[in-house]
């Protein structure tokens, strides 16, 4: 393309779509797949330093991943031109090795006992003193711990 700037049509705009998928051999320059639902990417002029022109032709997805982080960047005072330089370091960052330590928030859920496990144990149970109900939070309470030991059941879980 020259260096002239060319006011595209909305009518010339499928075509001109076309022809850029072509030259980006179908190709999303953004998550390196074939394109899905085309979007003509371009710079929004309403952005600091936005100049209007056409990037190229991305996914509708990572046309919209794109505007978030546009977007974002003036709402967490990050400046335009510095953000493929912080987008480069995120990179490096999401790549390096994590340490071995697993956030507070990510503590393993609590099993959830299955009901067909609880009536198993139910059936086994000699009556000596009133059965345990089904916990209503579905975890395994200490009493029914004990049962299924002394009854040498092992509980089954709901999986996760």
């Amino acid at each position: 393309m020259s260096s002239q700037l060319t006011q595209l049509q909305q009518k010339d705009l499928p075509k001109f779509r076309k022809k850029l998928i072509k030259r980006q051999k179908g190709i999303c320059p953004i998550c390196k797949q074939k394109i899905d639902n085309p979007c003509v990417d371009h710079s929004h002029t309403k952005r600091i330093k936005g100049s209007g022109q056409i990037r190229g032709v991305v996914c509708r997805a990572c046309n919209v991943f794109l505007a978030k982080v546009e977007n974002n960047c003036v709402r967490y005072s990050i400046q335009q031109d510095t953000l493929p330089q912080i987008l480069r370091n995120i990179a490096e960052y999401l790549e390096q090795e994590h340490l071995p330590i697993i956030h507070p928030t990510e503590a393993p859920k609590a099993l959830k006992l299955k009901k067909s496990s609880y009536n198993a144990l139910k059936k086994q149970y000699d009556g000596q003193a009133k059965f345990p109900d089904y916990p209503k939070s579905k975890k395994l309470t200490k009493p029914l711990e004990k049962l299924f030991k002394k009854y040498q059941i092992e509980p089954e879980y709901y999986k996760k």
